[in-house]
């Protein structure tokens, strides 16, 4: 699908730098370098050239480079000037080549876009492209890397191939009366019926052991007031970010903390503390709290370790029922603090199905070991072969599966062929989306629209 018109921009970061540099692409490349170069370069070489202004006069030096359709990032043809990041120049050079009939400035990730419209990439390697630009940590650079190279994609098309076979199969048998047709049928189906479960499961596992999410890990911290939340805020992002007294109810709002934590990145949240108040604006914070919660992956309950044995466990017995009311998924570990002021090990405990950790948020005994507790999940999964996938990705895969298991029941319950048919056309629809190979315009601009200028 090769565009109509032709897009420059900045592929370098805005602001003075040693090396600027400008990517054209689509038709009319090929005018823009014998106007600007005064000849098309030699394919796939840097050449040192000069670059003009209309007028013939030297604009600047640099290299330009050029990439003939279909062998560029796009697929178009492609050229590209490396000159003097001076941004005074960049500007005279862009504004030079917009002077050229029919180019027009980049919108925000357009050159991924053409790529993937082009066939080069699918959705998945686009989205990775940006998930490298903006990795914050190793770990999620080398995901992305490992996405763009094809892998998250590799198990996707898998199952998008048995699930094709499966509708050939299914839709073919549809122009066919019951006494044409051979051979056993049920077997047919639950034969593919294996063959996808199989596949989910494995897909889904291989999400749980291998992918890094691209958005951070949120980690909600909660508890009663002046049980030391704030202060764990403060130490655990080595900021004065939350204020910290002994007056009861000093956090009304929440605050939110960006943490690398150990090579992983993690938003931790500070809230108000969870009581019985008559305070309008501590109610407000409250009800904020409990409704982000729902949303977070993580949760720290925060209890002060000087209180009784039997108040903490009170306490936490009545959060873990609050909890399992309504989502009994979320993670929770209860961290106990103030433990400098007493005569007690730093540590962590393994009490029934959760984890109590010992901590001192004043001296900061305790928490390199909630560091590590934090991020186990992430280093248990193997280094080798780890991808980045996005919510987007994971949520499709889960409407599949459970218009999959649908399917089944409706097989079972009514053996009709045209419902099955289509069931497995909306599954088919709903990974295609993942890759790309069905999407609506309204999904390609919000994804494309996230990305910067120059990509």
């Amino acid at each position: 699908m090769i565009q109509n018109d032709t897009i420059v921009a900045q592929v370098t970061h805005p602001g003075k730098s040693s090396v600027g540099i400008l990517r054209i692409s689509g038709v009319n490349a090929k005018t823009v370098a014998i106007e600007v170069l005064g000849a098309i370069p030699k394919p796939r070489f840097a050449t040192y050239a000069k670059f003009f202004n209309k007028n013939k006069k030297v604009l600047d030096h640099g290299i330009s480079l050029w990439f003939p359709s279909p062998f560029s990032f796009t697929g178009e043809d492609t050229l590209e000037l490396q000159g003097h990041g001076n941004p005074l120049i960049i500007d005279l050079l862009i504004r030079r080549i917009l002077s050229i009939k029919n180019i027009r400035l980049a919108k925000p990730g357009e050159f991924c876009e053409r790529a993937f419209l082009n066939g080069k990439i699918d959705l998945v390697q686009a989205e990775a492209i940006d998930d490298l630009i903006n990795s914050e940590t190793e770990s999620m650079a080398k995901a992305s890397l490992n996405s763009l190279e094809g892998n998250f994609s590799y198990f996707i098309q898998d199952l998008v191939e048995i699930l094709t076979q499966f509708r050939v199969e299914i839709e073919s048998s549809i122009d066919f009366t019951e006494e044409e047709i051979n051979f056993n049928f049920d077997d047919i189906v639950y034969s593919n019926f294996r063959k996808l479960d199989d596949k989910f499961l494995k897909i889904k596992k291989i999400i749980t052991d291998k992918s890094i999410i691209r958005e951070t890990k949120k980690i909600i911290i909660v508890g009663p007031p002046n049980a030391g939340k704030s202060s764990l805020l403060n130490i655990l992002s080595s900021s004065n970010r939350a204020i910290v007294t002994n007056i009861p109810g000093t956090t009304r709002d929440l605050l939110y903390e960006y943490v690398n934590i150990n090579g992983f990145l993690c938003e931790i949240i500070d809230t108000a503390g969870f009581h019985n108040t008559k305070d309008e604006v501590e109610k407000i914070g409250i009800i904020r709290a409990w409704n982000t919660l729902k949303k977070c992956e993580h949760v720290l309950f925060v209890i002060d370790k000087t209180i009784n044995f039997e108040d903490q466990k009170r306490i936490s017995n009545d959060f873990i029922k609050k909890i399992n009311s309504y989502d009994n998924s979320i993670r929770i570990t209860f961290v106990l603090n103030k433990n400098d002021l007493l005569q007690d090990d730093f540590g962590i405990k393994k009490i029934g199905d959760f984890y109590f950790i010992s901590i001192s948020a004043l001296t900061g005994q305790g928490i390199n070991t909630l560091k590590k507790h934090l991020i186990k999940t992430e280093k248990n999964k193997e280094k080798e072969g780890l991808f980045a996938a996005r919510r987007r990705h994971v949520h499709q895969i889960d409407l599949s599966y459970f218009e999959f298991l649908k399917a089944k029941k409706d097989w079972l319950k009514y053996n009709n062929i045209e419902f099955l048919a289509e069931s497995l056309s909306l599954m088919n629809k709903l990974i295609g989306e993942i890759t790309g190979s069905f999407s609506s315009n309204d999904l390609l601009n919000r994804i494309f629209s996230t990305f910067c200028i120059g990509k």
